[in-house]
């Protein structure tokens, strides 16, 4: 965990002025004053999540659901989450006298090893108006693009929320009808992206909380998917709300690399038919559009199904999958295609079978620093130059191999967006290589254009 602790801070609502008291009067000492608590999951590296506010434990609470209303005395505690034997989050909590507060746990990328990534956030519930239906938008899936939130007629709502902020409450004049819908949008587009169904309703004098939580990424787990849950303020009661893709939404779009040394051509399906033919070792294919939401896809040999699962592909967004491992464990990498910029985009994945980590060096430079098997890198802006990179395993074998990032390469990648791809088996030195993939340049026509940097092992 890191050393320096975070401190959750929440603000009293409206305080009453105290009544003229005489000086001469005896007065006895007022009560502690209470401040309530709501802990929200909506996503967690541990499938439940243990709340402890000094050093007692309060609640456990699952992925998507909502602890009971804590009361608690006004004042300062110690607050910790843990899961799975673990410790994931450790803070101070301050609670002032009448405050209300929501705590939202979400997961963010560790900074460190020692990091789970589990993250916390206080937000005071806020006042409820009995001609008004209220409600805000906490956006907590943090890798969705930032959303904007229409009505019912399509009237803008909210606009713009970024990743891991919160709207102002919205207030709606006449109350949402039971199975009444919102909508999704991206940021001035008029067109939806996605249905937002709320099966109760918004009642007139309800205050509501609607969170995104999950994962926009198309191999996410269903536990783990992007979606939205609806907390009602009063009642302090969560649903789980019905997404889908708003009608006329864009397609998502998919491309392939065979990047699983050993393994011999794949054939790809979905529900709908054959999606591409035979996929050799390190060859791509062209770029294929799917209808937005569920969609099953198997990768089938000659002699039987490969892989075999659902993708949830977001309204909009092109994925790059990356087939890896061997004939006995498959599996399926899918990162999002960079935007293209007026200069090159580039970024590095280690699909080397064996190499737990690697760093990738230009002379005594590190290009990258300890990247997983089966991980890439985010994606970077600049020049790539003609130079020789060195390829190292950081385990104990300290194996290397050298890279010739030629002329060729550096034509071809530049003011493109470009993935160099590392891939074949530690086990066998001379089978690893460096794949640029100019995914930029891939089409619906045109397969993902892929050039083999020279690659020998290290004396």
């Amino acid at each position: 965990m890191r050393k320096a602790l975070p401190l959750l801070c929440v603000l009293g609502i409206a305080c009453e002025p105290m009544p003229y008291q005489s000086p001469n009067a005896k007065t006895e000492p007022s009560p502690p004053r209470s401040a309530f608590v709501h802990l929200l999951v909506g996503s967690s590296p541990a499938p439940k999540v243990e709340l402890s506010i000094s050093n007692q434990l309060r609640s456990v609470v699952d992925k998507r659901q909502v602890s009971a209303r804590l009361e608690l005395t006004a004042g300062d505690y110690p607050l910790r989450l843990s899961g799975s034997g673990n410790e994931l989050y450790a803070s101070g909590l301050k609670l002032l006298a009448g405050s209300e507060t929501l705590l939202l746990a979400f997961r963010a990328p560790p900074v460190d090893d020692e990091d789970s990534g589990q993250r916390l956030t206080a937000y005071p519930l806020g006042r409820r108006d009995p001609k008004l239906a209220r409600l805000r938008f906490i956006h907590g899936s943090l890798d969705a693009p930032p959303l904007g939130l229409a009505g019912p007629s399509g009237q803008l709502l909210l606009d713009g929320v970024a990743s891991g902020a919160v709207s102002a409450y919205a207030e709606l004049s006449s109350a949402l009808p039971i199975a009444g819908s919102l909508q999704l949008r991206l940021p001035g587009e008029p067109r939806a992206l996605l249905d937002l169904s709320i099966p109760d309703g918004l009642a007139l004098g309800s205050a509501s909380t609607l969170v995104t939580v999950g994962e926009v990424a198309p191999l996410a787990a269903a536990e783990d998917a992007f979606g939205v849950v609806a907390f009602d303020e009063e009642s302090g009661t969560v649903r789980d709300l019905p997404v889908r893709p708003a009608a006329g939404a864009p397609d998502g779009q998919i491309y392939l690399f065979h990047a699983a040394e050993g393994v011999d051509p794949v054939t790809a399906k979905t529900a709908h038919g054959l999606l591409w033919g035979s996929i050799g070792y390190q060859h791509g294919t062209p770029l294929s559009s799917l209808p937005a939401g569920p969609e099953s896809l198997s990768l089938d040999l000659r002699t039987g199904s490969l892989w075999r699962g659902v993708l949830r592909l977001w309204p909009g967004q092109k994925w790059l999958l990356l087939l890896y491992g061997n004939a006995t464990q498959p599996r399926l990498l899918a990162l999002p295609r960079p935007v293209q910029a007026p200069q090159t985009v580039w970024r590095v994945v280690n699909l080397v079978d064996g190499l737990l980590q690697i760093d990738l060096l230009d002379g005594d430079d590190e290009v990258v620093s300890k990247l997983g098997y089966g991980a890439g890198t985010s994606p970077q802006l600049g020049e790539l130059k003609r130079r020789a990179l060195r390829l190292r395993d950081v385990g104990p074998s300290s194996q290397s191999w050298d890279i010739d990032f030629d002329q060729p390469a550096v034509e071809a990648a530049r003011d493109q967006v470009v993935t160099l791809v590392l891939t074949g088996s530690a086990s066998k030195k001379s089978s690893v290589s460096a794949q640029l993939l100019i995914e930029s340049r891939a089409g619906s026509t045109m397969a993902i254009p892929t050039r083999t940097l020279p690659t020998t092992p290290s004396l």
